[in-house]
């Protein structure tokens, strides 16, 4: 469960309500959503505070998601055209790109558009909030954060894109089984679905196998 941090910033105020990480603690097990291959949640945490992304990692991998930080704008549209995450915190206040920017940039990128970003930010104003989701924000939180409403919110975001997953994969496997009562299984028809560990993915298995045993009659 590691948590990658690439840089150091100033300490100022933790950001979430509770006690301080206790020093040489170990990170219990949570009960994060999982992908269809039983992968957990991938939170990237954007935030000039280096007190701050210490403190939301440790909330976050104590529920059991995995995170990676970064401190600035920049870096995080880097990180994010680099490797996948399904959830972004965006703090508004940075020096440089602040999260405003980050945002707008992240809804204009085709690749980076449909990536989930939950702002975050000491400035709680009300035009602040309505700005940010009419950016295409998928929340706003006010610091300092609830923790236990951090990792509902979070989780949230993660079950839906579960569930649109598991649609998908539902979908797919209704057009194989129309498929196969008008004649045969097209060849692909049900690729990466028989390597999830889920339920679609054992009906995917299931299905494979019964298209099998069919052309062979």
């Amino acid at each position: 469960m590691a948590m990658t941090d690439r840089n150091a910033g100033p300490d100022r105020n933790a950001v979430t309500e509770g006690n301080d990480v206790p020093e040489g603690s170990t990170v219990p097990e949570g009960n994060a959503v999982t992908d269809s291959t039983g992968r957990k949640g991938r939170v990237l945490v954007v935030d000039d505070d280096r007190t701050n992304r210490m403190m939301l990692t440790y909330r976050l991998e104590m529920a059991g998601l995995e995170t990676a930080t970064s401190e600035n704008g920049l870096e995080a549209l880097q990180m994010l055209r680099e490797s996948d995450f399904d959830v972004v915190l965006l703090d508004i206040l940075m020096p440089g790109m602040d999260g405003y920017a980050t945002l707008d940039l992240m809804k204009h990128d085709q690749r980076l558009s449909h990536t989930p970003v939950i702002m975050m930010s000491a400035v709680g104003d009300l035009d602040s909030v309505i700005r940010c989701l009419e950016m295409g924000a998928e929340d706003y939180l006010p610091k300092p954060l609830d923790h236990l409403l951090l990792i509902s919110r979070v989780n949230n975001i993660l079950l839906k894109i579960r569930l649109e997953q598991v649609e998908r994969g539902l979908g797919r496997i209704a057009d194989a089984v129309q498929a196969m009562a008008g004649g045969a299984l097209p060849a692909g028809a049900l690729d990466q679905l028989t390597e999830q560990t889920d339920s679609v993915g054992r009906l995917a298995r299931q299905l494979q196998q019964l298209a099998v045993v069919t052309s062979e009659r």
